[in-house]
Protein backbone atom coordinates (compact mmCIF):
# COMPACT_ATOMS: atom_id res chain seq x y z
CA UNK A 1 0.00 0.00 0.00
CA UNK A 2 1.43 3.58 -0.87
CA UNK A 3 2.09 5.84 2.13
CA UNK A 4 1.08 9.76 1.89
CA UNK A 5 2.42 11.98 4.39
CA UNK A 6 0.20 15.48 5.04
CA UNK A 7 1.59 18.43 6.76
CA UNK A 8 -0.86 20.61 7.86
CA UNK A 9 -3.40 22.39 10.50
CA UNK A 10 -5.82 20.36 12.09
CA UNK A 11 -9.28 21.41 11.66
CA UNK A 12 -11.56 20.51 14.86
CA UNK A 13 -14.69 20.28 12.60
CA UNK A 14 -12.86 17.57 9.97
CA UNK A 15 -14.25 19.03 7.15
CA UNK A 16 -10.75 20.32 5.88
CA UNK A 17 -7.21 20.32 6.69
CA UNK A 18 -5.54 17.07 8.34
CA UNK A 19 -8.78 15.68 8.57
CA UNK A 20 -9.53 16.06 5.47
CA UNK A 21 -6.04 14.77 4.01
CA UNK A 22 -6.70 11.51 6.21
CA UNK A 23 -10.08 11.06 4.67
CA UNK A 24 -9.17 11.58 1.15
CA UNK A 25 -6.00 9.59 0.92
CA UNK A 26 -7.87 6.89 2.58
CA UNK A 27 -10.53 6.92 0.47
CA UNK A 28 -8.42 6.90 -2.47
CA UNK A 29 -6.39 3.29 -1.08
CA UNK A 30 -3.87 4.83 0.48
CA UNK A 31 -2.24 4.75 4.00
CA UNK A 32 -2.13 8.23 5.46
CA UNK A 33 0.29 9.60 8.20
CA UNK A 34 0.11 12.72 9.13
CA UNK A 35 2.74 15.88 11.00
CA UNK A 36 0.44 18.29 12.48
CA UNK A 37 1.40 21.96 12.07
CA UNK A 38 -1.35 24.06 14.05
CA UNK A 39 -4.65 23.50 15.93
CA UNK A 40 -7.33 25.49 15.01
CA UNK A 41 -10.60 25.62 16.61
CA UNK A 42 -13.25 25.89 14.29
CA UNK A 43 -16.61 25.10 13.25
CA UNK A 44 -19.00 25.28 10.05
CA UNK A 45 -19.20 29.21 10.54
CA UNK A 46 -16.18 30.18 12.11
CA UNK A 47 -12.28 30.01 12.79
CA UNK A 48 -12.44 31.19 16.25
CA UNK A 49 -8.38 29.86 17.53
CA UNK A 50 -5.77 28.82 16.20
CA UNK A 51 -3.15 27.76 17.88
CA UNK A 52 0.60 27.06 16.44
CA UNK A 53 2.49 23.52 17.23
CA UNK A 54 5.89 24.08 18.36
CA UNK A 55 8.89 24.30 15.76
CA UNK A 56 10.83 21.36 17.96
CA UNK A 57 7.56 19.77 17.67
CA UNK A 58 7.17 19.85 13.87
CA UNK A 59 10.46 18.81 13.69
CA UNK A 60 10.27 15.62 15.89
CA UNK A 61 6.97 15.07 14.07
CA UNK A 62 8.99 14.86 10.78
CA UNK A 63 11.74 13.13 12.21
CA UNK A 64 10.02 10.30 13.58
CA UNK A 65 8.37 9.49 10.32
CA UNK A 66 11.14 10.32 7.70
CA UNK A 67 13.40 7.64 10.05
CA UNK A 68 11.10 4.88 9.95
CA UNK A 69 8.91 4.96 6.79
CA UNK A 70 9.87 5.01 2.53
CA UNK A 71 7.09 7.70 1.75
CA UNK A 72 5.42 7.34 -2.07
CA UNK A 73 3.95 11.09 -1.74
CA UNK A 74 3.86 14.25 0.57
CA UNK A 75 1.24 16.79 0.83
CA UNK A 76 1.42 20.45 2.32
CA UNK A 77 -1.12 22.33 3.58
CA UNK A 78 -1.77 25.24 6.01
CA UNK A 79 1.83 25.89 7.85
CA UNK A 80 0.17 29.54 9.77
CA UNK A 81 3.70 31.02 10.32
CA UNK A 82 7.12 32.15 8.65
CA UNK A 83 8.27 29.74 11.49
CA UNK A 84 7.06 26.96 10.43
CA UNK A 85 7.42 27.50 6.90
CA UNK A 86 11.50 27.36 7.67
CA UNK A 87 11.60 24.56 9.79
CA UNK A 88 9.29 22.52 7.29
CA UNK A 89 11.21 23.33 3.91
CA UNK A 90 14.82 23.16 5.97
CA UNK A 91 13.79 19.49 6.84
CA UNK A 92 12.78 18.94 3.48
CA UNK A 93 15.50 20.33 1.67
CA UNK A 94 17.99 18.36 3.42
CA UNK A 95 16.01 14.79 3.36
CA UNK A 96 15.67 15.68 -0.53
CA UNK A 97 19.73 16.21 -0.93
CA UNK A 98 19.61 12.77 0.81
CA UNK A 99 20.37 9.04 -1.05
CA UNK A 100 17.06 7.70 -1.18
CA UNK A 101 14.93 10.21 -0.99
CA UNK A 102 16.82 12.55 -3.69
CA UNK A 103 16.95 9.36 -5.81
CA UNK A 104 13.06 8.85 -5.60
CA UNK A 105 12.12 12.72 -6.11
CA UNK A 106 14.40 13.20 -9.46
CA UNK A 107 12.54 9.88 -10.46
CA UNK A 108 9.35 11.83 -9.59
CA UNK A 109 8.33 8.76 -7.15
CA UNK A 110 8.00 11.23 -4.59
CA UNK A 111 5.93 13.90 -5.75
CA UNK A 112 5.86 16.84 -3.32
CA UNK A 113 2.24 18.73 -3.81
CA UNK A 114 1.84 22.31 -2.00
CA UNK A 115 -1.48 23.47 -1.22
CA UNK A 116 -0.47 27.67 -0.05
CA UNK A 117 -3.21 27.23 2.19
CA UNK A 118 -3.39 31.23 3.42
CA UNK A 119 -7.31 32.25 3.67
CA UNK A 120 -9.99 29.41 5.30
CA UNK A 121 -13.70 29.06 3.39
CA UNK A 122 -14.88 31.39 6.46
CA UNK A 123 -12.65 34.41 5.83
CA UNK A 124 -10.24 33.92 8.42
CA UNK A 125 -6.36 34.36 7.75
CA UNK A 126 -4.76 30.96 8.27
CA UNK A 127 -1.37 32.07 7.20
CA UNK A 128 0.60 35.30 8.24
CA UNK A 129 1.58 37.73 5.68
CA UNK A 130 5.07 37.74 6.60
CA UNK A 131 5.15 33.75 6.02
CA UNK A 132 4.53 34.37 2.24
CA UNK A 133 7.41 35.58 1.45
CA UNK A 134 9.41 32.42 2.99
CA UNK A 135 6.95 29.98 1.23
CA UNK A 136 7.47 31.82 -2.41
CA UNK A 137 11.82 31.94 -1.38
CA UNK A 138 12.44 28.64 0.49
CA UNK A 139 8.85 25.43 0.15
CA UNK A 140 7.86 26.77 -3.53
CA UNK A 141 11.08 25.40 -4.81
CA UNK A 142 11.07 22.21 -3.08
CA UNK A 143 7.02 21.35 -5.07
CA UNK A 144 6.67 18.88 -7.62
CA UNK A 145 2.83 21.29 -7.88
CA UNK A 146 1.53 23.76 -6.50
CA UNK A 147 -2.04 24.19 -6.32
CA UNK A 148 -3.22 28.19 -5.52
CA UNK A 149 -7.00 28.97 -5.70
CA UNK A 150 -7.37 32.31 -7.38
CA UNK A 151 -7.02 34.46 -3.92
CA UNK A 152 -3.91 32.29 -3.17
CA UNK A 153 -2.48 32.66 -6.57
CA UNK A 154 -3.19 36.31 -6.52
CA UNK A 155 -1.48 36.67 -3.21
CA UNK A 156 1.84 35.53 -4.68
CA UNK A 157 1.73 37.57 -7.47
CA UNK A 158 0.69 40.58 -6.47
CA UNK A 159 -2.55 40.76 -8.43
CA UNK A 160 -6.01 39.98 -8.66
CA UNK A 161 -6.70 37.16 -10.98
CA UNK A 162 -10.38 36.99 -12.06
CA UNK A 163 -10.37 35.64 -15.28
CA UNK A 164 -9.69 32.27 -17.61
CA UNK A 165 -6.78 34.15 -19.58
CA UNK A 166 -5.58 36.09 -16.15
CA UNK A 167 -5.21 32.32 -14.91
CA UNK A 168 -3.32 31.14 -17.50
CA UNK A 169 -0.88 33.75 -17.48
CA UNK A 170 -0.92 33.33 -13.42
CA UNK A 171 0.00 29.49 -13.50
CA UNK A 172 2.97 30.03 -16.28
CA UNK A 173 4.16 32.90 -13.73
CA UNK A 174 4.01 30.76 -10.88
CA UNK A 175 6.35 28.14 -12.31
CA UNK A 176 8.79 31.40 -12.07
CA UNK A 177 9.31 30.25 -8.06
CA UNK A 178 11.10 26.87 -9.54
CA UNK A 179 8.76 24.69 -9.07
CA UNK A 180 7.73 22.50 -12.38
CA UNK A 181 3.61 21.98 -12.40
CA UNK A 182 1.59 24.78 -11.14
CA UNK A 183 -2.60 24.52 -10.82
CA UNK A 184 -4.93 27.63 -10.72
CA UNK A 185 -7.90 26.65 -9.62
CA UNK A 186 -11.02 28.53 -11.13
CA UNK A 187 -13.88 27.49 -8.66
CA UNK A 188 -14.13 30.64 -7.30
CA UNK A 189 -14.90 32.19 -10.66
CA UNK A 190 -18.51 32.14 -12.28
CA UNK A 191 -19.98 29.61 -14.97
CA UNK A 192 -17.79 26.76 -15.26
CA UNK A 193 -15.50 25.15 -12.97
CA UNK A 194 -11.76 25.45 -14.99
CA UNK A 195 -8.65 25.44 -13.77
CA UNK A 196 -5.32 25.75 -15.23
CA UNK A 197 -2.49 23.13 -15.26
CA UNK A 198 0.68 24.30 -16.37
CA UNK A 199 4.48 23.44 -17.09
CA UNK A 200 7.23 24.93 -18.82
CA UNK A 201 6.36 23.50 -22.06
CA UNK A 202 2.31 22.68 -21.83
CA UNK A 203 -0.96 24.04 -20.97
CA UNK A 204 -4.05 22.45 -20.00
CA UNK A 205 -7.56 23.50 -19.05
CA UNK A 206 -8.96 20.78 -16.47
CA UNK A 207 -12.64 21.39 -16.97
CA UNK A 208 -15.56 20.15 -14.61
CA UNK A 209 -19.19 20.69 -13.93
CA UNK A 210 -20.02 23.10 -11.59
CA UNK A 211 -22.10 21.05 -8.24
CA UNK A 212 -24.87 23.30 -6.42
CA UNK A 213 -23.78 23.45 -2.70
CA UNK A 214 -23.07 24.59 -0.12
CA UNK A 215 -21.24 21.64 1.26
CA UNK A 216 -18.01 22.45 0.29
CA UNK A 217 -15.85 23.15 3.00
CA UNK A 218 -12.07 21.63 2.99
CA UNK A 219 -12.35 21.38 -1.21
CA UNK A 220 -8.97 22.72 -1.88
CA UNK A 221 -7.67 20.19 0.70
CA UNK A 222 -9.15 17.67 -0.70
CA UNK A 223 -7.93 18.59 -3.98
CA UNK A 224 -4.21 18.77 -3.32
CA UNK A 225 -4.36 15.54 -1.21
CA UNK A 226 -6.17 13.38 -3.87
CA UNK A 227 -3.51 15.08 -6.00
CA UNK A 228 -0.59 13.97 -4.31
CA UNK A 229 -1.82 10.59 -3.67
CA UNK A 230 -2.95 10.05 -7.15
CA UNK A 231 1.04 10.79 -8.25
CA UNK A 232 1.92 8.19 -5.10
CA UNK A 233 0.21 5.63 -7.06
CA UNK A 234 2.05 6.60 -10.33
CA UNK A 235 -0.37 8.54 -12.50
CA UNK A 236 1.33 11.59 -14.11
CA UNK A 237 0.47 14.77 -13.39
CA UNK A 238 -2.30 16.03 -16.02
CA UNK A 239 -3.69 12.59 -15.03
CA UNK A 240 -3.57 12.78 -11.40
CA UNK A 241 -5.06 16.49 -12.01
CA UNK A 242 -8.14 15.06 -13.56
CA UNK A 243 -9.05 12.64 -11.60
CA UNK A 244 -8.42 14.32 -7.92
CA UNK A 245 -10.83 17.11 -10.11
CA UNK A 246 -13.49 14.14 -10.92
CA UNK A 247 -13.26 12.96 -7.40
CA UNK A 248 -13.52 16.10 -5.60
CA UNK A 249 -16.62 16.77 -7.47
CA UNK A 250 -17.75 13.72 -6.39
CA UNK A 251 -17.59 14.28 -3.24
CA UNK A 252 -19.24 17.60 -3.38
CA UNK A 253 -22.57 15.98 -5.10
CA UNK A 254 -22.89 13.74 -1.69
CA UNK A 255 -21.93 16.14 0.89
CA UNK A 256 -24.54 16.52 3.48
CA UNK A 257 -24.45 19.32 6.59
CA UNK A 258 -23.09 19.03 10.06
CA UNK A 259 -23.70 22.44 11.76
CA UNK A 260 -25.41 25.67 10.66
CA UNK A 261 -23.00 27.02 8.20
CA UNK A 262 -20.52 25.70 5.15
CA UNK A 263 -21.45 21.55 4.94
CA UNK A 264 -18.70 18.77 4.29
CA UNK A 265 -17.68 16.90 0.99
CA UNK A 266 -18.22 13.50 1.86
CA UNK A 267 -15.28 11.80 1.15
CA UNK A 268 -16.19 8.29 1.33
CA UNK A 269 -19.47 8.85 -0.27
CA UNK A 270 -18.52 5.44 -2.81
CA UNK A 271 -16.87 3.06 0.26
CA UNK A 272 -18.97 0.41 1.22
CA UNK A 273 -17.66 -2.45 -0.35
CA UNK A 274 -16.95 -4.02 2.82
CA UNK A 275 -20.61 -4.56 3.94
CA UNK A 276 -21.88 -7.64 3.59
CA UNK A 277 -24.92 -8.29 1.05
CA UNK A 278 -27.25 -9.77 4.13
CA UNK A 279 -26.76 -6.13 5.62
CA UNK A 280 -27.40 -4.08 3.10
CA UNK A 281 -30.96 -3.56 4.17
CA UNK A 282 -30.63 -2.66 7.85
CA UNK A 283 -31.53 -6.78 8.95
CA UNK A 284 -29.64 -8.76 12.04
CA UNK A 285 -31.28 -11.52 10.62
CA UNK A 286 -27.75 -13.48 9.23
CA UNK A 287 -26.02 -13.23 12.85
CA UNK A 288 -28.73 -13.92 14.90
CA UNK A 289 -28.58 -16.98 16.96
CA UNK A 290 -30.77 -19.44 16.74
CA UNK A 291 -31.93 -20.57 20.40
Amino acid sequence: MRKILTIAGSDSCAGAGIQADIKTIQALGAYALSVITAVTAQNTRQVTAVQEIAAQVIEKQLEAIFSDIRLDGIKIGMLGSAGTVQVVSKFLASFFQAGAFREKQLKNSLPLVVDPVMIAKSGDRLLEEEAVESLKKNLLPLASVITPNLMEAGALLGRDISSLEGMKEAARELLEFGCPWAIVKGGHLKGEPVDVLANKDSLYLLRGQRVDTACNHGTGCTFSAALATLMGQGFAVPAAAKRAKAYVEYCLQHGFAIGEGVGIPHHFAAQRPWEPEALKDGSDASIKEEV
